[in-house]
């Protein structure tokens, strides 16, 4: 299986071009704190620590929504999406003011609706878990959602000891992983997917987070086809997997 190739023909049917040759990588001065609005305004937060996101998923709804992202990163029709990111700058220096303020206090944070948060480096995504556990927990978020189809589990350790220290107030957990497998099959993946992890590979960290004790939610996120659906989900119970969510392809 060639993925490259897999995911350019996918590309080129949607587009009638070729994809870019490569991700042009830009900074952003913009906040990574948003208040939650729109089908995300059931969260006090969201939180981005990008614009663009790498994955490339060709099924994504972000570029077909004008507010969500600039068109100089989407592109007129999407085309761009996946192939312009920018990374924001002085992500720990204005997650820390935020937090010293008092301005995240007990609220609720979903990190991201719009970029996947583990599409940035490991070396981010720990300091932003680490910046969360050195603030005094009365000025922690009660609740942090991360939403990705990456792998968050290489911070399973961090995310851990945040659940741990940080009750939360209205008795549910501090740490919810939200984790989109729409399929098993990686020729599919492939297909849509530039940059994602193949399905076993996304077992795994379900594995490993649910080891940890971490709230995991399986999102069949969009359900495509599966050679094996009730298989999978009868793994994913058997790993303590309480809860799934289903959003289908939209036209």
């Amino acid at each position: 299986m060639n993925r490259q190739a897999l995911y350019n023909t996918t590309y080129q049917r949607l587009h009638s071009t070729e994809p870019p040759a490569s991700v042009t990588w830009e900074t952003s001065t913009a906040d990574i704190l948003s208040p939650g609005r729109g089908f995300m305004q059931a969260f006090d937060f969201t939180m981005q620590v990008q614009v663009g996101c790498p994955g490339g998923c060709l099924f994504c709804y972000v570029p077909t929504r004008a507010r969500l992202t600039p068109p100089t990163v989407r592109g007129k029709n999407g085309q761009t999406w996946g192939f312009r990111v920018r990374n924001k700058a002085g992500v720990i220096e204005k997650l820390t003011k935020h937090l010293r303020s008092g301005q995240l206090a007990d609220k609720t944070i979903y990190w991201s609706g719009v970029t996947d948060p583990y599409a940035a480096p490991p070396t981010l995504t720990q300091a932003i878990w680490t910046t969360l556990l050195d603030s005094p927990a009365q000025l922690r978020p009660r609740r942090i959602v991360v939403q990705t189809r990456f792998r968050p589990d290489r911070d399973v350790d961090l995310m851990h000891a945040y659940a741990s220290t940080t009750p939360a107030s209205d008795g549910g957990p501090s740490v919810l992983i939200s984790y989109s497998v729409g399929t098993d099959r990686n020729d599919l993946i492939a297909a849509w997917e530039r940059a994602t992890p193949f399905f076993e590979q996304r077992c795994q960290a379900i594995r490993t987070l649910r080891a940890a004790g971490i709230c995991t939610v399986a999102t069949l996120s969009p359900l495509g086809l599966w050679d094996d659906l009730p298989g999978t989900l009868t793994q994913f119970k058997s790993w303590g997997v309480a809860y799934l969510t289903c959003l289908f392809f939209k036209d």
